[in-house]
């Protein structure tokens, strides 16, 4: 019996603060078995046409696979830009991310697996049961009608997307499109490499750079204060999202960069924050 395709969407190359072929190694050891032993064929864009661009065949596979695992570990832009197509169209998708892997405002009420970066042997083991287990309990609810992590169902939606059939006039307005929101991406990817070097302010540990740690930890106090003021004050969901993101770049700097006592400090906060904004989205969808 043929298996059913399971779309695979991660990063493919080797990304920053990450060993390399971290990733390949995940796909292979974790995601891949994980796959295989909930009883669906892994395929991964790479496998589809050896690109670095999304061609209308990576996409046809990637709305049509009647399953999906998205890795946010990295919360890399192409990968959000997938799964959103795939939300879009109401397809089950389970969500899997390392261990410590900040909450993404916009999706933090979905429901994902964790793994452990390490990739221990042991560990490994685990992970593999509980991604296949998540699998298996999302094809499950599928087939009875109850969508896991679809946001149409979340937000209550009229109906998911469709896809019209494709002609050989269509092809190039639609590739018109995806280069654009390639293009945009690539400025988002731009915007986090330039982010990453900042955080690199943080490797010298002498005295003014621990007076600016000190700093920026109390304006993140400050920050986290406001946005708990806006939770409360139940304000537009559009300013909560600016809060929260600004909060979260803020604390995970320092929770990358700074002295144990501030990574503590840091790491309580961000909780506080996924916490809150977590409360919100279930009062909004009462």
């Amino acid at each position: 019996m043929t298996k059913s395709d399971c779309f695979i969407i991660m990063p493919i190359s080797d990304t920053e603060g990450y060993d390399k072929g971290h990733f390949n190694k995940v796909y292979e050891d974790i995601l891949k078995v994980a796959c295989n032993k909930a009883g669906f064929n892994p395929v991964r864009a790479d496998e589809v046409k050896q690109t670095n661009l999304i061609h209308l065949d990576i996409l046809q596979k990637l709305i049509d696979s009647p399953m999906a695992i998205c890795d946010l570990s990295s919360r890399n832009p192409n990968v959000l830009f997938e799964l959103g197509l795939r939300q879009a169209f109401d397809k089950p998708t389970v969500l899997v991310q390392e261990c410590g892997t900040p909450k993404i405002f916009d999706i933090s009420p979905l429901r994902y697996t964790e793994y452990r970066k390490e990739l221990q042997y042991r560990e490994v083991l685990e992970d593999q049961e509980l991604i296949s287990q998540a699998i298996v309990a999302t094809k499950d609810a599928t087939d009875k009608g109850d969508g896991i992590n679809s946001i149409v169902s979340l937000l209550s939606l009229a109906s998911p997307a469709t896809l019209k059939d494709i002609t050989v006039n269509d092809t190039a307005r639609m590739m018109q499109i995806i280069m654009s929101e390639m293009n945009d991406l690539r400025t988002d990817f731009r915007r986090t490499i330039r982010r990453n070097e900042d955080r690199g302010l943080f490797e010298n540990s002498g005295p003014d750079n621990l007076r600016r740690i000190e700093m920026d930890l109390d304006i993140a106090r400050i920050d986290l204060s406001q946005f708990r003021e806006l939770v409360a004050l139940d304000a537009p969901v559009e300013i909560l999202k600016e809060r929260y993101d600004r909060v979260q770049e803020k604390l995970m700097r320092l929770l990358e960069g700074g002295p144990v006592r501030v990574r503590s400090n840091a790491k309580m906060m961000i909780d506080e924050a996924d916490s809150l904004i977590a409360h919100r989205m279930r009062n909004d969808n009462k």
